[in-house]
C-alpha cells in the first residue's frame, strides 16, 4: 500500500479542506503511482488539523492511527510532500512501513533519523525552494547515512516548493521511489542515486 501524505502548515488547528491546495497537489502523483502499481492500494491521509503544531505532531498521530487500522501484512510506503515528508519520516518506525518518499520534505535540524532504520528512503528537493530550503533535507540525509537500507536524495534543478515547473520529473521520482520501497524493479536512475548515496553523495542531479 502507498499512503499519500499532503503538506500543511507549521501551526494550525483548522481542519484541512477536502479540495485544499495541499491535497490537490498530490492527486496527480497518487494517480501516477496507482497506474504504475495497479495491484497496490493507494490512499491519501486526511489529517484532523492542517498544522504540525509543535510537540503535538498532530499529523504523525493521524498516520499512526491509519497504520494501526490496516488489515493484512503487506508493506506500506509513505509518500509525503513538505510537512507530509516530515510526517512520513516520523511515522516510519511502524513495522508495516517499508519506505519513505519525501518530496521537498520539511526536515528541521534535529529531526530524528532512527525512525527510518532498515527502510528505503528517497528524498527530492528543488534547488529554488524558498519555503523549505533544500539544505534542510541535505543535512538530515547526511545524518541519516547508514541508517536506512537504501538512501537517495535528488536535487531537482530549477524547481521550487510547489513542484510545478518540472512536474513530470517529480512524478517519476515518486513512482520510482514507491516501486523500489515495495521491492519492485528499481529504475536505473534511482539505482544510480542509491549507489551515490551509499558513497555519501546526497545531491544526485535531477
Amino acid at each position: 500500500m502507498v499512503l499519500v501524505l499532503p503538506g500543511g502548515r507549521a501551526s494550525s488547528r483548522a481542519q484541512p479542506m477536502p479540495l485544499g491546495l495541499a491535497r490537490l497537489r498530490m492527486l496527480p502523483l497518487a494517480r501516477a503511482v496507482q497506474r504504475a502499481l495497479p495491484d497496490v492500494a493507494v490512499g491519501t491521509v486526511r489529517y484532523r488539523y492542517r498544522g504540525w503544531n509543535g510537540h503535538h505532531q498532530d499529523p504523525v498521530h493521524d498516520v499512526r492511527a491509519v497504520l494501526a487500522e490496516l488489515v493484512g501484512t503487506s508493506p506500506v510506503v509513505l509518500l509525503g510532500h513538505s510537512m507530509g515528508g516530515r510526517t512520513a519520516v516520523a511515522a516510519a518506525a511502524h513495522p508495516r512501513v517499508a519506505g519513505v518518499v519525501g518530496l521537498a520534505p520539511w526536515l528541521p535540524d534535529g529531526e530524528s533519523v532512527s525512525t527510518v532504520r532498515g527502510r528505503t528512503v528517497v528524498l527530492a528537493h528543488g534547488d529554488q525552494d524558498q519555503l523549505v530550503p533544500a539544505r534542510l533535507s541535505a543535512r538530515w540525509a547526511e545524518r541519516a547515512q547508514g541508517v536506512p537500507d537504501r538512501l537517495a536524495r535528488f536535487v531537482v534543478t530549477g524547481d521550487s516548493h510547489a513542484m510545478l515547473r518540472r512536474a513530470r520529473w517529480w512524478t517519476s521520482l515518486a513512482v520510482w521511489g514507491c516501486r523500489a520501497a515495495l521491492g519492485r524493479e528499481v529504475d536505473p536512475v534511482l539505482q544510480a542515486a542509491f549507489d551515490a548515496g551509499a558513497q555519501g553523495e546526497l545531491a544526485h542531479p535531477g
